[in-house]
């Protein structure tokens, strides 16, 4: 399956909007920390986010000739930091999303954190620029011409089995 600059550049679009969004998100979220109701959307919004980047980039994966020709082991060795970075990004982010909307009955407008929320905000803060680079490095990666070609790598990969 040949690589086409549309089809490719309609999937990096969209994987860029998903990391843009959850930048900002991040970064805004504790604008929305008055009403409940605005900050379970936003928690919810950018969880969505995380959800659909990690499907872009998986479909991204699926569609190349490496998968197709069944050396998907290929590119999990070659991808498997990223999808390991998203998958712990997104369960900080589930887990300090949970302890603010459970913690914000308490006093909304405080920020009296107990100290292993405040350790888990501290995690998350510091990994989110891991995820994003790890995130934006692997979307770029996807661009190599070697997974949309029968090239002597794969070949050679299969021969060995």
């Amino acid at each position: 399956m040949n690589l086409s600059l549309r089809r490719y550049s309609f999937i990096l679009t969209f994987q860029f909007l998903f990391l843009f969004t959850d930048l900002l998100l991040n970064s805004f979220s504790y604008l929305a920390r008055g009403d409940k109701l605005s900050i379970i959307f936003v928690f919810l919004t950018q969880d969505i986010c995380l959800i659909l980047s990690f499907t872009a980039l998986v479909f991204s994966m699926y569609s190349t000739y490496v998968y197709q020709a069944g050396v998907a082991e290929l590119l999990y060795k070659k991808f498997r930091i990223p999808l390991l970075a998203l998958t712990t990004y997104f369960l900080l982010s589930v887990a300090h999303h949970v302890w603010i909307v459970i913690n914000h009955s308490k006093g909304p407008f405080t920020f009296q954190w107990p100290a292993g929320l405040m350790a888990l905000f501290i995690i998350h803060r510091l990994f989110s620029p891991v995820y994003y680079y790890l995130y934006k490095r692997s979307a770029l990666r996807m661009s190599d011409p070697r997974f949309y070609e029968n090239m002597d790598w794969v070949a050679e990969h299969l021969a060995i089995k």
